[in-house]
C-alpha cells in the first residue's frame, strides 16, 4: 500500500508523490500540513467478514489493518497486533432492544483512544529499533489522547513526547494521567483551547529547527492513530448481525477520527452494510454544519466549552481526511451520515434517562453518542427494527465531577486513576497560546541542545 499528500489530491496533482507507511508513520503530517491518505481503499469480501464472526478482537484487527501495513512482514505485524491486542476488552451489551453499546473503555486510560494509541505506538517502536533511529512525538489533546498516547509511548526506547494541553480544558483526572508518568513523557499545559495545542503541534512537526530531531505526530493526523479504530465497526458487526443484515452505528465526533477512520468500514468501501452513521456532535459542530448547508467547509466559531471537554473541537483535522474517503462529494456523505448537535441539557438528560431506566451510567461522552441515537429514531422509526451500535468513548470516572454534578454522587475510581490522583506532577512545563520559541526552547533543554 502507498500513501499520497491529500493536498495533492484536491490540488489535482498530476502523478502525485507517493509514501510508505513508514514514511507516513514517523512523519504524521504530509508535506504543507496536508494529511496522508491510501492511495487505495480495501474492500472485503463477503467470506472475509463473515469469517470474522468466530474471530477474537486481535484477529479481526490483524485481517483488517494488514493490507494496510503491508510493508511490514506479516509475521512481524502479527505479533505486534497480537501483543497489542490478546488482552484487549471490548464488550457489547444490548442496553435497550436493538441498541446495543460498545464499551470502548476498559483498557489502559480508560478511553477508546487507547486501541489506536497502543498500535501506532508499537510499530514506530518496531521502525525505530530496525533503523536504530530516534524520533520526538508531538501531540495536542482535548482531553483523552494526551493520556492515551502518553501511557503508550512511555518508557519506549529511543523516542519522547511532547504533549500540549489546553490549562483549562481538561479534567484533573485527564490531566494527572498525563503529568504523573515522567521519564520520556513532557506534559505541556498551553494557555488556549485544543486547536491552539494542536495548531502548534503540527507547526512544530513543519519547523526547520526541529526537524533535525525526527519530528512526528500521535494525534489522528497521522494514519497510523486513525486507521486502528476502524476496526471497530468489523469487531461490532461480528457480534451483533449476520451477513447482509444492515445496522446502524452512532459514534460521537469531535476531531473526526472516531467516526472518519470508522467510514472505512462502509459497504462502498470496506464491505460492511451500513445503513447509517449517526454524527452526534456538540455545540462544536463543523461536520454537522458542513452537511447541513451543503458545503464542504463552513465559518469556524469560537470553541464553545461544552460538558464534552474532549469533543471541544472547533475545526477537526480529519475533514479533508473524510472528503477524500467520500470523493469530495458531499452528496454521498448526506446519504450515509445523519448529522445531530447535542447540547449539554441533553446530554444530562440522556445521563438521567439511562441510568434510570437501566442501572447504566454513562460519561459525558457516551451520552451524546446515545442522545444521537435516540434523536435518530425518534426522527425516524421506520429504523427502530435495525440493530444500533453505540460507541462509548470513556469512563465516568474520568469525569467524576460532572457526574457528580448530574447526578449527585461520584462514580466508582478505577484503581488505577485513583493512585494517580495522588502522584507528584513530572516534567510538567507551561506556555502561552501559540508560543513556538518556548516550545522549541523545552525540545531543545530535554533533548540537551
Amino acid at each position: 500500500m502507498r500513501y499520497i499528500n491529500s493536498n495533492d489530491y484536491f490540488q489535482k496533482a498530476k502523478n502525485p508523490k507517493t509514501y510508505s507507511i513508514k514514511e507516513a508513520l514517523l512523519t504524521g503530517q504530509a508535506p504543507d500540513k496536508g494529511l496522508y491518505v491510501p492511495e487505495k481503499f480495501i474492500h472485503y469480501d463477503i467470506k472475509t467478514i463473515r469469517s470474522f464472526k468466530n474471530q477474537s478482537y486481535a484477529d479481526i484487527a490483524f485481517n483488517v489493518l494488514y493490507p494496510y501495513f503491508d510493508e511490514i512482514p506479516e509475521k512481524d505485524f502479527s505479533r505486534i497486533v497480537h501483543n497489542t491486542y490478546d488482552n484487549i476488552q471490548a464488550p457489547i451489551i444490548e442496553l435497550y432492544d436493538n441498541i446495543y453499546i460498545l464499551e470502548l473503555f476498559h483498557n489502559w486510560t480508560f478511553a477508546f483512544k487507547d486501541f489506536a494509541a497502543q498500535l501506532l505506538a508499537s510499530v514506530i517502536e518496531y521502525y525505530l529499533k530496525k533503523s536504530k533511529k530516534k524520533t520526538i512525538v508531538f501531540v495536542g489533546t482535548s482531553g483523552d489522547t494526551g493520556p492515551a498516547i502518553d501511557e503508550a509511548f512511555w518508557k519506549k526506547e529511543n523516542l519522547i513526547v511532547y504533549c500540549l494541553f489546553p490549562k483549562n480544558g481538561v479534567t484533573e483526572t485527564q490531566r494527572k494521567q498525563m503529568t504523573t508518568l515522567g521519564e520520556n513523557i513532557y506534559p505541556i499545559e498551553v494557555d488556549g483551547d485544543f486547536h491552539t495545542c494542536q495548531e502548534m503541534a503540527k507547526s512544530a512537526l513543519d519547523d526547520d529547527d526541529l526537524k533535525k530531531f525526527n519530528p512526528t505526530s500521535a494525534n489522528s493526523i497521522n494514519w497510523g492513530r486513525f486507521i486502528p479504530q476502524a476496526v471497530f465497526s468489523f469487531w461490532l458487526y461480528s457480534q451483533i448481525a449476520e451477513y447482509d443484515e444492515p445496522i446502524i452505528i452512532s459514534i460521537p465526533t469531535g476531531n473526526a477520527g472516531h467516526i472518519g477512520s470508522n467510514f472505512l468500514a462502509q459497504k462502498d468501501i470496506g464491505g460492511l452494510p451500513i445503513e447509517k452513521f449517526i454524527a452526534p456532535h456538540n455545540l462544536n459542530n463543523y461536520l454537522v454544519r458542513m452537511l447541513e448547508e451543503n458545503k464542504n467547509e463552513v465559518e469556524v466559531f469560537d470553541t464553545y466549552n461544552c460538558l464534552s471537554n474532549a469533543m471541544n473541537v472547533k475545526l477537526p483535522n480529519n475533514i479533508p481526511r473524510i472528503l477524500y474517503l467520500f470523493k469530495n462529494n458531499i452528496k454521498k456523505m448526506q446519504e450515509l451520515i445523519y448529522p445531530v448537535t447535542i447540547d449539554d441539557d441533553k446530554t444530562v438528560q440522556v445521563i438521567k434517562k439511562v441510568y434510570k431506566e437501566k442501572n447504566y451510567l454513562l460519561d459525558v461522552h457516551s451520552a451524546v453518542a446515545l442522545a444521537g441515537v435516540f434523536e435518530f429514531l425518534e426522527n425516524n422509526p421506520e429504523y427502530k427494527k435495525y440493530k444500533i451500535g453505540a460507541y462509548l468513548t470513556a469512563h465516568p470516572a474520568k469525569f467524576s465531577d460532572k457526574i457528580e454534578k448530574v447526578m449527585g454522587f461520584s462514580p466508582e475510581m478505577p484503581e488505577k486513576l485513583k493512585s494517580q490522583e495522588n502522584m507528584p506532577e513530572k516534567n510538567v512545563h507551561s506556555l502561552d497560546a501559540n508560543d513556538m520559541k518556548g516550545l522549541k526552547e523545552i525540545v531543545c533543554e530535554t533533548q540537551r541542545c
